[in-house]
């Protein structure tokens, strides 16, 4: 899979939009469950990467496909986590192994086993491989490089162990199992995969003890450590994200959806940069940004959003322009990078940038 391509223009007018393939919804939800940890804004150089739970899963299914065993006390010195990390690890993976025609066994004397569920029938062993590489395949547009080229190795002849002496490591926030969020995200899960409406309460600014929502779940995202549910709010008859970590009540299941609501097509999962839904009528502003020959390569090189425009100039500096609803995502992505990178247009988002930086200044003069 190759990264999004710039071109190279003498002047600044010319520009080239990256366009991503769009991921199957079943899988989103999936990857969701493994922890990816999506790019967000005001993270600079640490968005679009995977979380540390997301590799330990990924590696599991992986070593679970071409050996068809794992030992636990292996995986737990390779990956210098407890048991119990392990055990939930595992959960996750029986549940996207079964979707795809597999069976994980429980622990057995430090070993665990996966094999199909009727091995005895050719078709229902194709339709596992088509449905296993189709896991990979969204796995690795999630990811993107360099773990995505190294998922498409997998799939080939490679006889190297995947537990074997490894080269790339990550250092990124991870989920911490068997907490308040990680118990949000386990009974949202439950309701999403029953079609059943959602119930909890939520902050209003003026209600401090929050309001209680009503929603349709359709998929949670995560983004640098911090995971959203992308849910239709029922009274407010929209589509609304919620933060898992600003959630007053763990989530209650309402009844059953008699016909679960598409995602509109306005709305794009896999975007890192557009996180404020808005609804269709909703007016989406063009806000460019500048960049230095020091931040250049590292924000071309990379799919913010389905839409992007990005243009490299011949003296190593880039502009970047990303479409949204509210400027003040655009702002706190361009502070990530320091003083690396400016807004230049509109004069809205110019201004929004100022104001924002007078305040933080203000704030350390106090001190």
């Amino acid at each position: 899979m190759e990264p999004p391509r710039a071109i190279m223009v003498p002047g600044r007018a010319n520009s080239v939009a990256h366009r991503s393939d769009k991921v199957p919804e079943r899988p989103v939800a999936n990857v969701a469950a493994m922890g990816v940890a999506h790019g967000t804004p005001g993270k600079g150089d640490a968005a679009d990467t995977p979380s540390a739970s997301t590799v330990r899963k990924l590696m599991l299914l992986v070593c679970l496909m071409r050996q068809g065993r794992v030992q636990m006390a292996r995986f737990l010195e390779r990956f210098e986590v407890s048991e119990r990390s392990f055990k939930r690890d595992l959960r996750h993976v029986r549940e996207l192994a079964q979707e795809a025609g597999f069976v994980i066994s429980p622990i057995r004397d430090g070993v665990v086993t996966m094999a199909l569920q009727s091995s005895g029938l050719a078709l229902q062993i194709d339709k596992g491989r088509r449905d296993v590489e189709q896991l990979l395949d969204t796995l690795a547009r999630v990811l993107g490089e360099p773990v995505g080229r190294q998922l498409q190795r997998v799939r080939g002849d490679n006889d190297a162990g995947p537990l074997t002496r490894r080269f790339l490591h990550f250092a990124f926030p991870e989920l911490v199992g068997d907490t308040w969020v990680a118990d949000v995200y386990d009974a949202l899960e439950k309701i999403w995969s029953k079609n059943a409406y959602a119930r909890f309460m939520y902050p209003k600014h003026d209600q401090p003890r929050g309001v209680e929502r009503l929603v349709e779940p359709h998929a949670v995202v995560a983004r640098a450590g911090r995971y959203y549910l992308i849910a239709y709010a029922r009274v407010a008859k929209g589509w609304r994200y919620f933060a898992l970590d600003r959630m007053l009540t763990k989530p209650q299941a309402a009844g059953t959806i008699p016909t679960p609501r598409p995602l509109p097509d306005y709305i794009h999962l896999d975007d890192s940069i557009g996180m404020i839904i808005g609804d269709a009528k909703t007016k989406r502003v063009a806000v460019t940004v500048e960049l230095t020959p020091r931040a250049a390569r590292t924000a071309v090189s990379r799919r913010w959003q389905h839409d992007q425009e990005a243009v490299m100039h011949e003296d190593g500096s880039a502009s970047i322009t990303l479409h949204v609803t509210d400027v003040d995502e655009v702002v706190r992505w361009t502070l990530g990078f320091g003083g690396a990178a400016h807004v230049t247009d509109p004069p809205e988002a110019v201004a929004r940038a100022t104001q924002m930086l007078e305040a933080m200044a203000e704030q350390y003069r106090e001190r």
